[in-house]
């Protein structure tokens, strides 16, 4: 080999020299930055296996421990590449193309009100962040106590930036295996599956328990409460757009769909009543919390069994609404709006006489006027024994062909029309044991039933009720039906 080409293999092999410190040296130098800032900046308490790579442009740390005001947990593996190089040095920007998290169990914590923004912060972008396998909760203000869990099977948001509001996020993907949220002291929420795309949302296995069987519910509730379970097979929102309003969420979608809901309520009435005001839906729909509009909800094949204990040591009272349709039109609280909601449903009361109601309530009427008005069809007497035996002790025997109301009120009274058809009916007084009708007393309240009534007469009568504050909207509409039953039979 000539002395030139020694020479030129000489530069070339020191050049690569030189290339493999600087690279060396480089790497060095970006590790220790990234060890500064998981220490400073994320307060990540331990970790171990920094692996960076500035040549292929790929960094890894697995086993971070977090320990922070606002979060705390770990994850198994913290993995991302495309930093752009250019965007950190000439203008302080951190802009990741990939970033992805492995188990991670981060707990979130209440947000301390009294802290103060911090700004000047470096912007953040990510174009694509990945979750795989993850676990998140958080925790209430004042305990340890868990408000949230979810189980995240996988997750995937496009263009993540410092300050973005969620109406930036048009592109995301969330499989959710188990989720958990406390409604309140007495109730949970449970989720089996969970799946979203882009606004297409898929829930099954919905359910709503309480902590607590009835017993116990009863005797730690200081006044009366709604004991609820709820299960749901399935739900399905079609285009799900989420934002922040007036430092508010606000969910808006299209069509919701829920299929193969069962609710039972259970109401024990020895408990003291509930000392404060109940709003009507349209006002709570007005003070809610959050922002929605709800183009159309579709209920199918549901069922509602509402249980009333009404004496201690027997059996509650009970109404059963099965095969449940329905529909809510501009279900909504945006005041811009000049629609109102709208509901209709049909259903079979009792599990064998076939019923419907039609409600509206404008949201933003001072008066919480509303309209409802409903039918049921035919009606056997002893179809109402598992209401009238345990409530009343009494029975009905006969028939009841049809049954119209239409009723308007608003949060003070409610008015309007009832009519009843009916044949032969007859009211049965039960001794203590519920076994034998008292005779005696049930031909005296038989006196009291006009069972001459003409198909002519139309049976049509004039019902006006004052609401109860402290109840609820369907105590105030069975005061009005009530009202017009006793009228229709002739009852003092």
């Amino acid at each position: 080999m000539s002395v030139s080409n020694k020479k030129k293999a000489g530069w070339i092999i020191a050049g690569v020299a030189g290339l493999v410190l600087l690279f060396f040296l480089v790497n060095l130098y970006v590790k220790n930055k990234i060890e500064q800032q998981l220490g400073e900046q994320l307060q990540v308490t331990a970790y171990k296996d920094l692996s960076v790579n500035i040549l292929f442009n790929r960094f890894s740390v697995e086993n971070l421990k977090l320990d922070q005001k606002r979060f705390s947990g770990n994850i198994e593996k913290v993995k991302l590449s495309g930093l752009s190089y250019s965007e950190y040095l000439f203008n302080n920007n951190i802009v990741i193309n990939e970033f992805e998290l492995v188990r991670p169990q981060i707990t979130v914590f209440p947000k301390d009100s009294s802290a103060k923004e911090t700004s000047g912060q470096q912007k953040l972008q990510i174009k694509n962040l990945r979750v795989k396998n993850g676990k998140f909760s958080r925790q209430s203000a004042d305990t340890t106590e868990t408000m949230v869990y979810a189980h995240v099977a996988s997750a995937a948001v496009e263009n993540i930036h410092s300050g973005m509001q969620l109406s930036n996020i048009n592109s995301y993907q969330l499989e959710v295996d188990s989720l958990f949220l406390k409604m309140n002291p007495e109730h949970y929420i449970d989720v089996g599956r969970l799946s979203a795309k882009n606004g297409q949302v898929e829930i099954s296995d919905f359910k709503i328990r309480s902590f607590f069987n009835r017993k116990e519910f009863v005797q730690r509730i200081p006044y009366e409460k709604d004991y609820v379970r709820l299960d749901v097979n399935e739900i399905k929102l079609c285009s799900l757009h989420f934002e922040m309003r007036k430092d508010s969420l606000y969910l808006r979608n299209s069509k919701m769909t829920l299929a193969g809901a069962n609710l039972n309520i259970y109401r024990n009435k020895l408990v003291a009543d509930y000392p404060n005001v109940k709003p009507l839906y349209s006002k709570m729909l007005r003070n809610a919390p959050i922002f929605i509009n709800f183009e159309k909800v579709v209920v199918n094949n549901s069922e509602i069994v509402y249980e009333e204990q009404v004496k201690a040591g027997e059996q509650p009272a009970i109404v059963r609404f099965a095969a449940v349709k329905g529909e809510v039109d501009e279900l909504h609280n945006l005041k811009e709006l000049s629609s109102q909601p709208r509901i209709t449903a049909s259903a079979d009361f009792m599990q064998c006489t076939p019923v419907s109601i039609d409600w509206t309530f404008p949201v933003f009427n001072a008066q919480d006027k509303f309209q409802i008005s409903g039918n049921f069809g035919t009606i056997q007497g002893e179809a109402l024994d598992p209401f009238l035996v345990p409530s009343l002790n009494a029975r009905a025997r006969g028939t009841i062909n049809s049954v119209y109301f239409n009723f308007f009120g608003n949060d003070d009274v409610m008015q309007g029309d009832f009519r009843m058809e009916y044949d032969d009916l007859k009211v049965e007084l039960l001794t203590k044991k519920k076994e034998e009708k008292k005779g005696f007393l049930s031909a005296i309240a038989n006196l009291f039933v006009d069972n001459e009534q003409e198909p002519e007469e139309g049976g049509s009568y004039d019902v006006q009720v004052e609401r109860t504050k402290n109840k609820s909207f369907w105590n105030f509409a069975w005061k009005g039906l009530r009202e017009g039953l006793l009228d229709a039979v002739g009852q003092l």
